[in-house]
């Protein structure tokens, strides 16, 4: 049985999908899933300047090629939120966008 963290099996979903690039706003809530991103040299990284942004442009990217799927990458909850209209704009297109947000270990609360 293979093990690994779940930062590294989600890291291994994009690539599954079709994704060739991440748009994302990174934190230390999601540096393990950049870590486990980094040998994945296929999909490549736009930084956005917010959330909102890295959103709307995983939903550009995937309007761009078909076959392609967009990913967009926070950092903890307030990330989450942030996505919301992006995810509704491609939802009501039916446009295939993945979402990824880190979470604080139970420690640092």
């Amino acid at each position: 049985m293979v093990r690994m963290t779940g930062a590294a099996g989600a890291a291994g979903l994009p690539g599954l999908e079709g994704t060739r690039t991440a748009a994302d706003v990174p934190g230390a809530a999601a540096s393990p899933f950049y870590a486990a991103m980094q040998p994945r040299t296929s999909i490549r990284q736009v930084l956005a300047r917010n959330v909102a942004d890295a959103s709307h442009l995983a939903e550009g990217c995937t309007r761009l090629k078909a076959g392609n799927s967009g990913l967009c990458v926070g950092t903890s909850v307030p990330a989450g939120t942030d996505m919301i209209m992006g995810l509704y704009s491609a939802g009501t297109d039916s446009i295939p966008v993945l979402c990824f947000t880190g979470q604080a270990p139970q420690a640092r609360r």
